[in-house]
């Protein structure tokens, strides 16, 4: 005879037996499905810190999302110097939010590099160009190169400007300008090259001061001064100065005949972040020939020589650059912004 309670027993066992190998049959199933899953299908955001122009990165970075759908890019954008004390207070609060690092001031990104916060990459994009725009074996690259130039309105000034000591000429006097080193990073790096050229000099900012020089916190409003007449010169990176002119501007761009002040602005991948692949498809993105073709319609010389310059640029070995002495940047940057203020005070 049948012992019901027995097979009842049974019964439940075989019963369960069946629902564990399937939920073990369903969790497989799961596991295979998202070890198949890549980083592609992942929606991320990678946070871009940067002295750039908004509307120019935000451009570019439009066309990189539409590229790749699934990263987002976050523009956070502000001048160097605010952008190096937004770093350090991070820092100094447990971590920095910024993936990635974009801006006029190659020391800080030395330093950085020192203390080990960089990510190594070596992009297969950087093959065409110059080894002197991939830094430390691919901790940074340049993406474009800046060069900090002079600019006059060809309505206001009728004796055109060839040097940088024709910015204290008499009949420009209270009418030129220049961006702040206090804010704008090319303006640090100039006064830097400016300081440690033995021609020039501090003998230089004096003799603007005397002159009654203007300042802006950036180049842009100095762009759009010099264009309306506002200003009858400045000192100014040169994409801008460049895009006045080609859009009918009377503006004229002056590489001054002591050399134009070089700015590096290099790009970086923060060692730490979340999201190192997607920034590593970012820089990717910025040393494509597309995005290279992209930079020279925004009025930027290339890195990639294969894509040439803007309308009404030199060509890239035809420049003639004033050195740049990254250690004599190093050992004296607070001497630089300390008799910076001596001369003009706060601007």
């Amino acid at each position: 005879m049948i012992n019901i309670k027995r097979l009842t027993m049974l019964l439940l066992l075989m019963a369960l037996s069946i629902i564990v190998v399937a939920c073990s049959n369903n969790d497989s199933e799961k596991a295979s499905t998202n070890e198949g899953k890549s980083s592609d299908d992942e929606k991320v955001t990678v946070n871009l810190y940067t002295s750039e122009s908004q509307d120019l990165v935000g451009e570019m970075m439009n066309e990189f999302t539409a590229q790749n759908p699934n990263i987002k890019v976050e523009i956070f954008r502000t001048g160097t110097e605010e952008l190096i004390a937004k770093l350090e207070a991070e820092r100094s609060a447990g971590g920095i939010d910024a993936d990635m690092v974009w801006f006029a001031d190659i020391d800080y990104f030395n330093t950085l590099d020192e203390e080990g916060l960089l990510e190594e990459y070596q992009s297969p994009n950087a093959e065409e160009i110059d080894e002197k725009f991939i830094y430390n074996n691919g901790k940074y690259y340049e993406v474009r190169q800046i060069f900090n130039v002079l600019a006059y309105n060809t309505a206001q000034v009728s004796e055109p400007l060839t040097s940088w000591e024709d910015l204290y000429r008499e009949d420009l006097k209270g009418k030129i300008a220049m961006a702040s080193p206090d804010y704008s990073g090319a303006a640090f790096l100039t006064l830097a090259t400016i300081v440690d050229n033995d021609d020039l000099g501090w003998d230089f900012y004096q003799s603007l001061k005397d002159n009654d020089l203007k300042f802006e916190q950036g180049n842009g409003a100095l762009a759009s001064k010099i264009a309306s007449g506002e200003y009858h010169a400045v000192s100014v990176v040169d994409f801008m100065a460049l895009n006045a002119k080609n859009e009918g501007a009377p503006v004229e761009i002056v590489w001054p005949e002591e050399g134009a002040a070089i700015i590096p602005t290099p790009v970086g991948i923060m060692k730490d972040s979340e999201v190192v692949d997607a920034s590593k498809k970012v820089l990717d993105f910025l040393l494509s020939e597309e995005n290279q073709e992209m930079f020279k319609e925004q009025g930027y010389i290339p890195v990639n020589p294969n894509v040439g310059v803007p309308e009404n640029a030199p060509a890239a070995d035809e420049i003639e650059i004033m050195p740049l002495d990254l250690d004599f940047i190093k050992e004296n940057r607070e001497e630089l912004k300390s008799e910076f203020s001596n001369i003009f005070g706060s601007n």
